[in-house]
């Protein structure tokens, strides 16, 4: 971002007269992070009481109205010179948190590298922005699946604004308290443990199937414990009065996932193949109903968002219906191969199209669920490095509002976990960073310089490989290597 030649001591570090609780912490931030680099502690003051010296203005205060109109996208900031100092502001809810997270980043040096590990360098004064820098980030919802993003203060660092829990999580996940600008939460099911695939979360055969079996999928003319029969009118209101009842005891969630459960098996009876034809997709069925969950769910919640699925048998678009408004649809790449990027490397074509139909399908309201691990071993080496920019690059230009990255949650230790994070976090922030100046300049910092060379040594050797094997046809996927083509 370029530094100016001298910087200058600050008299204080200056906040609006009636400071938000997000500014005031984001106040704390910059002065903590100043002790640290400089050894003095700056005073906080309110406008009113500054005098006519150097200061950091954070928040809305009004040297940043000088500057700036005020009408901000979400999350999104302002790091700017001023003729009285610095003005760190953005949208209110946490852009005056990520302004000074970016200033600290982008012109001082800082580094958080993991939510234990960081990089404070020294300064005799503090530097200043040269130049103004203005962002707001294509991802209005972005999620870092790794045990690292639990952590909330290192999510906010991360600039991470969600929080979707799931079974088999061996680090409890911290909510980003509204003080630090919170985050968007998924209703969370205890039964399963997890906030997604909800049908049987919401009516579980084992209490509703013997005297209502048709309410579930007939398959082979046979009524059975699969999915839920979604032509069902009974049904559909049994669900939307189960999914209203929840929302009632846990009112700080704004999304509720409608989504089929994690195994095949959908209805065949008459009815809902009828609506299959007629939208050529099974995904138009599902949408058909989720559509009426999320209309109940308005009347009573209109700030509250319906999550659903287009995943496995229901990842191809319908012809007809649309998301409503308050509908996002989870577009899911489980099928793909990570060695290589999707666009170009000619194995997931299909994926490809999906992902372009979906985005002309629901603008607006489009999220992916990506794959950044192997599950099968945690501690296998992922060739996946290469492709990490490219598929994030391609998620925005094709639309997507959000994106879930389903890392290493389970282990510390994993392929590089701390490293993923680091990245994925910075390209969901801005995806036209440069992935290999991440990559190495995490490599560096992280692991220190006499064990630098190896790292990216083994790191080259590693997706050099995934590369090769995707030339030769060869898929790594987040299970298993498949092999398609020799």
């Amino acid at each position: 971002m370029g530094l100016s030649v001298l910087g200058l001591l600050f008299a204080a570090i200056v906040l609006p007269d009636a400071a938000t609780s997000v500014e005031k912490n984001a106040a704390k931030e910059l002065q903590d992070a100043i002790r640290r680099m400089t050894g003095r502690s700056e005073r906080i003051v309110s406008e009113c009481a500054a005098l006519d010296d150097r200061h950091y203005f954070v928040g809305a205060t009004r040297a940043a109205a000088e500057i700036s109109s005020g009408i901000w996208r979400e999350d999104e900031i302002l790091v700017s010179p001023h003729k009285r100092g610095t003005v760190l502001t953005g949208h209110p809810v946490r852009g005056p948190i990520y302004a000074v997270d970016v200033y600290l980043e982008e012109i001082c040096g800082v580094r958080w590298w993991t939510s234990t590990e960081s990089s404070y360098p020294k300064h005799e004064e503090m530097p200043l922005p040269s130049r103004t820098i203005r962002h707001a980030p294509p991802f209005r919802y972005r999620e870092t699946y790794y045990r690292d993003g639990f952590n909330a203060d290192f999510k906010v660092r991360s600039k991470g604004n969600f929080s979707s829990r799931k079974r088999f999580m061996y680090s409890p996940m911290e909510f980003i308290p509204e003080a630090k600008g919170g985050d968007h939460r998924l209703y969370f099911f205890s039964g399963r443990g997890s906030a997604y695939h909800s049908f049987f979360e919401t009516l579980p055969p084992s209490v509703h199937f013997e005297k209502h079996p048709e309410w579930y999928s007939e398959i082979d003319g046979k009524r059975v414990k699969k999915q839920l029969c979604l032509t069902n009118d009974e049904m559909t209101r049994a669900y939307a009065a189960e999914t209203l009842r929840r929302l009632r005891e846990d009112p700080a969630v704004d999304y509720i996932s409608v989504s089929q459960n994690d195994w095949n098996g959908p209805c065949c009876c008459v009815k809902c193949k009828a609506i299959i034809e007629e939208e050529g997709a099974e995904s138009g069925l599902y949408l058909r109903f989720v559509n009426k969950i999320a209309e109940a769910v308005e009347r009573e919640f209109p700030n509250v968002m319906v999550d659903t699925f287009a995943y496995r048998f229901t990842r191809k678009p319908p012809k007809i219906t649309r998301p409503r408004h308050n509908v996002t649809v989870r577009l899911c790449d489980i099928e793909c191969a990570f060695n290589a990027p999707i666009e170009t490397s000619g194995l997931d074509d299909d994926f490809l199209e999906d992902l372009k139909a979906w985005g002309r399908a629901a603008p607006g309201n489009l999220y992916i669920w990506d794959y950044t691990t192997d599950f099968v071993s945690y501690m296998m080496p992922h060739p996946n490095l290469n492709s990490l920019a490219p598929n994030i690059r391609l998620f925005a230009r094709h639309g997507a509002v959000g994106v879930f990255e389903q890392g290493d949650a389970l282990c510390s230790a994993g392929s590089f976990a701390a490293l993923e994070h680091w990245m994925i976090s910075h390209l969901l922030w801005d995806p036209d960073r440069d992935a290999k100046a991440l990559r190495d300049e995490f490599i560096r910092g992280y692991y220190g310089p006499a064990a630098a060379s190896h790292v990216m040594e083994c790191r080259d050797m590693v997706d050099g490989a995934g590369v090769s094997a995707a030339k030769r046809g060869i898929k790594t996927g987040c299970y298993h290597l498949t092999v398609t083509n020799f």
